[in-house]
């Protein structure tokens, strides 16, 4: 097995190369990185071969792809504001396009397209959702559409030209590991961190373990049956339950008041305009606004049964990763301030 990973700098990646290392040796393994990418120190030091290329670059993917049997697509954009529309697209549909074509010409023998629940629809009352429930996030976030239009690429390369790949679409990513402090998972420890943190979004959202996705993408490599998408899901809860959960782990004061939707909305959508003049990427945006409406909670249940997966408990995936934050990245710091 000769296994190309793209995105492997992120969160994700971090996490799983020294699963893959462990799993099938430094050997099989390659990285496409984009340029200027740092490489985690999680697996710098395990010859892992290391390409520089963007995934939008037909090119550079082609070259990259050549020679591997099995490619694990991490790479993608996460942003909620509107000046990223582009480049999300870009990313997000045009890269996933340059991908498949690519393992089609090298007849891959199986690509694991790792998506996000933000390419499912979700269900407005709350009942999870499954794999099938069509598409129905509103077009003003270009994050969903985007990371929808890539998996679409992916199901019609399946269908029409029987491309060997499954769709793993996980929930929002916690837990340990996530080695840029700039993140919005890392955010919100620092904010509870320095607290006391006033607000919350209303409504809910699915989260998953980082561990879980890459334990489930390793299975993905030989388990799943093509063609299918998988839901990756380790629980789904309020908003307010998980600033409460980091506020227990980290000592500090949280107040999760419930902020209204539409004033969210409002703050988000005045810190844009203002970023049009800043050039600064706001902390907030419009988006969330729609985001904080919403109970969006899926169904891990086909997952469960197929990889025969037990997930890691949501109270242990918080508190992981609020010590892996504070071990390197407020630790650290005084550390070095002597």
């Amino acid at each position: 097995m000769k296994i190309l990973v793209s995105g492997a700098t992120g969160f994700v990646g971090a996490v799983l190369m020294p699963e893959l290392v462990r799993d099938h040796g430094a050997a099989a393994l390659t990285a496409l990185v984009l340029p200027g990418d740092r490489i985690p120190l999680s697996w710098a030091g395990l010859g892992v071969r290391t390409l520089y290329g963007d995934i939008a670059d037909a090119a550079a993917v082609n070259a990259a792809v050549a020679g591997h049997t099995h490619v694990i697509h991490l790479a993608g954009l996460i942003s909620y504001w509107k000046r990223d529309r582009l480049l999300l697209d870009r990313v997000n549909r045009e890269g996933v396009r340059c991908l498949v074509e690519a393992c089609l010409a090298s007849q891959v023998e199986r690509l694991v397209h790792v998506s996000s629940v933000g390419a499912i629809g979700f269900l407005r009352d709350g009942t999870p959702a499954g794999e099938e429930i069509p598409f129905n996030w509103p077009d003003s976030l270009p994050y969903m559409t985007s990371k929808h239009d890539g998996q679409l690429v992916v199901e019609a390369a399946i269908r029409a030209s029987g491309l060997p790949a499954i769709i793993l679409n996980p929930a929002s990513i916690m837990g340990p590991g996530d080695h840029v402090e700039q993140t919005p998972h890392n955010r919100l420890y620092r904010s509870i961190w320095r607290g006391p943190l006033f607000g919350s979004f209303s409504g809910g959202l699915a989260v998953v373990d980082v561990r879980d996705l890459a334990a489930i993408v390793r299975k993905a490599l030989c388990q799943g049956r093509i063609g299918e998408k998988y839901l990756v899901i380790g629980a789904n809860l309020p908003y307010a339950e998980v600033i409460r959960q980091i506020s227990r782990c980290c000592g500090r004061k949280a107040y999760p008041f419930l902020v209204p939707a539409p004033l969210i909305a409002f703050a988000g959508g005045m810190l844009e305009l203002v970023s049009r003049f800043s050039g600064k990427r706001p902390l907030l945006t419009a988006a969330y606004g729609l985001l904080s409406g919403w109970y969006a909670y899926y169904d891990n249940g086909k997952s469960r049964r197929e990889f025969g997966h037990e997930y890691i408990a949501v109270e242990r995936t918080i508190a992981d990763g609020w010590e892996y934050y504070r071990q390197h990245f407020i630790d650290r710091a005084k550390k070095s301030a002597h």
